[in-house]
């Protein structure tokens, strides 16, 4: 007798928060969330020894992630109305922290390609963090470095290293004995500017953009201060396992102990 199942079947059913592979790993933790959470939202570690959860709001809780709000049948949001809180405050949530599922994402984003998470909102559509999109959400006329007000020693040499994504370069600029932060300024701008990769602009800011929309700042020197990050940042270990055009569901692939 013919069968009708193969063993390379696989389910095509998607929803937001959706486990869509098998063998994930799943952890708990307490939601210490107020409004509550949507499922398929990134999670980061909170309160006491970090045993409860919550939306990530910096750079820093992206990066220490615990992984994606699953999607719990007969949870407060059971029909998974998007940006309504599939969670309540205080509730265990359910994590995975590895393997893959299916989420919203807030537009076009290609197969392969990292993940990024926002931790501020844009003041339009896109205000729900923890959300997915496929580049850093720059603000108008990018992010923005300043340096120091005043230095205390000459300097010799100040830099930075920016990533767009893919490629990562480093910009440094030589000063004189006696330094201004105009003149620090400047000489980024220029360095920066000179990329193929990166535009720079600013006399006192350096306010820097790129062409693929992402803007990493992967290294600073200390007498340099991020006075204006990107809205949405690298989750490392994660990636795109889907493309999709505008915004939907996607899949994403996670690995908390390491990854892209």
């Amino acid at each position: 007798m013919a069968s009708f199942i193969t063993a390379n079947e696989t389910l095509t059913a998607a929803f937001n928060g959706s486990i869509s592979r098998s063998m994930p790993t799943i952890i708990g933790r307490k939601l210490d969330e107020s409004a509550g959470v949507n499922a398929g939202r990134v999670l980061s570690p909170s309160g006491t020894d970090n045993l409860e959860c919550q939306e990530p709001t910096t750079a820093a809780l992206v990066k220490s992630a615990l992984g994606f709000s699953v999607f719990t049948p007969l949870e407060e949001d059971a029909d998974l109305t998007d940006g309504a809180p599939h969670y309540a405050d205080n509730q265990m949530v359910s994590i995975m922290t590895d393997g893959s599922m299916w989420v919203d994402c807030e537009g076009t984003v290609v197969a392969g390609n990292p993940v990024f998470v926002r931790i501020t909102s844009d003041g339009g559509s896109n205000t729900e963090l923890g959300k997915v999109r496929g580049d850093s959400d720059v603000v108008s006329g990018g992010i923005v470095i300043t340096p120091d007000a005043s230095f205390t020693a000459a300097l010799t040499t100040v830099g930075l290293t920016l990533s767009d994504g893919t490629n990562t370069q480093t910009f440094q600029f030589s000063t004189d004995s006696s330094p201004t932060t105009a003149e620090v300024a400047a000489g980024l701008v220029a360095a920066i500017d000179a990329s193929t990769l990166f535009a720079a602009t600013g006399t006192v800011d350096i306010n820097v953009t790129s062409t693929t929309g992402i803007v990493e700042v992967v290294a600073l020197d200390e007498r340099l201060t991020l006075t204006v990050a990107a809205r949405a940042i690298r989750l490392p270990g994660a990636y795109f396992s889907t493309s999709r055009t505008g915004a939907g569901l996607v899949e994403i692939n996670f690995k908390r102990d390491g990854g892209i």
